[in-house]
């Protein structure tokens, strides 16, 4: 390894910096400790990653190239780190969690709070992702569990349903169709649309959808998520046909559709590791939640 990882650190407080003295200052050792190693970097990578004017630093394009790769390396170790020390706590004090970014407001934030008001102690890693990266971060432990607005399916991983909802449509404000009680995908066919991208589930959901009506729409944008589509809606750019819970936190029109698009929301786990107790007390509160919202599946 010819970048080790004490001359990444280095290099990169002095990246933030802008100077050797600065750089040493920050990481608590001596000047000519820093001065020494980042010249040895130079040396053993073949790189020249300084140019020296008038006391400081300038660095060069591979010095700027370089930074971008180390901070990733450096965050990575971050996350590493917090991980070592939430193992040191116990096996049980660190639940990882990565949801739809539909299900966050509505569905998901729900049932983190009463799980921390079951499990004060326990820390809580969630973020919100598209689908298509879940299994990969289930596989690899990145995530303890996963929460969908619609089912995976692989071989390796246990897709429970605990939830259905349906597709409706955003309009904005003082919309003509918004006179309407439901509103058919024929009646968006002259309609600016903020759509999905056909290539994600919620897409290919509304093109099938589309097809069978014999209907297309016009997209003006194309979103991978509710929230960009529905902040859209309401800037007056177009209409949109999203997921029932998005919508639920929407200040815009919503309507439901003639035809029938369901959405099944899933928990997503690997075979080989049964969900922990945090992980159950989670999923027993978006059960519950689901529940509150009319929608649970018995």
């Amino acid at each position: 390894m010819r970048f080790k990882l004490r001359q990444m650190e280095v290099f990169r407080a002095v990246m933030l910096t802008g100077s050797i003295n600065a750089a040493a200052k920050m990481l608590y050792v001596s000047q000519p400790a820093v001065s020494k190693l980042v010249a040895h970097t130079e040396t053993t990578l073949g790189l020249r990653l300084f140019e020296r004017a008038k006391g400081r630093l300038v660095p060069t394009a591979e010095a700027h190239a370089l930074y971008r790769e180390v901070e990733q390396v450096y965050q990575s170790a971050l996350r590493v780190d917090e991980f070592a020390r939430a193992l040191a706590l116990g096996p049980a004090s660190l639940l990882r969690v990565a949801c739809s970014p539909s299900l966050a407001p509505a569905v998901v934030a729900p049932a983190i709070v009463e799980l921390k008001r079951q499990l004060p102690a326990l820390n809580v890693d969630w973020h919100t992702t598209l689908m298509a990266g879940m299994p990969l971060e289930v596989l690899s432990k990145t995530v303890d569990v996963a929460i969908t607005s619609l089912p995976i399916e692989h071989e390796h991983l246990e897709a429970v349903p605990f939830m259905r909802g349906r597709m409706v449509c955003a309009l904005p404000p003082n919309h003509a169709l918004a006179a309407c009680k439901r509103i058919a995908l024929a009646d968006l066919a002259h309609e600016p649309m903020i759509l999905f991208r056909r290539d994600i589930p919620f897409g290919t959901i509304i093109v099938a959808a589309c097809q069978q009506a014999d209907v297309e729409l016009t997209s003006v944008v194309d979103v991978t998520r509710a929230d960009q589509a529905l902040a859209l809606v309401r800037g007056g750019l177009g209409l949109a046909i999203v997921d029932e819970f998005a919508a639920s936190e929407a200040d815009c029109i919503v309507r439901p559709l003639v035809e029938d698009l369901e959405m099944t929301a899933t928990f997503v786990y690997s075979k080989f590791s049964p969900p922990s107790r945090s992980a159950t007390v989670l999923m027993e509160a978006v059960c519950q939640r689901a529940v509150q919202l009319g929608r649970r599946i018995s």
